[in-house]
């Protein structure tokens, strides 16, 4: 057998694989789509507990339920001062409003 025809059998050989990694490429594809569609419909229609989005090949965990955020022992931060005198100044403003 000349170089060449290994050369060529070579060749057909990793085409095809390459057909076949795309063909998975495209059912796998058109199944993701097919359930991120039905994500959104059991999103939209379902009221208990909401799965959280996985990534990879990890397996989806369900949320647990919904708890405040706890608050920061010590000195707020710089942005958590600014929000807090806003807010203040908001509610303080608030009541002329309704005066005009």
């Amino acid at each position: 057998m000349s170089t060449l025809d290994e050369i060529e059998k070579e060749k057909q050989r990793i085409s095809d694989a390459l057909a076949r990694v795309d063909a998975q490429r495209e059912k796998l594809t058109s199944q993701l789509s097919e359930l991120e569609a039905t994500e959104r419909v059991l999103a939209r229609y379902s009221t208990g507990a909401r799965v959280r989005k996985s990534t990879g090949a990890k397996t989806p965990t369900p949320a647990t339920p919904a708890t405040p955020p706890k608050r920061a022992r010590g000195r707020p931060t710089a942005k958590a001062r600014w929000t807090q005198a806003h807010l203040a100044d908001a509610r303080r403003s608030g009541s002329r409003l309704g005066k005009r």
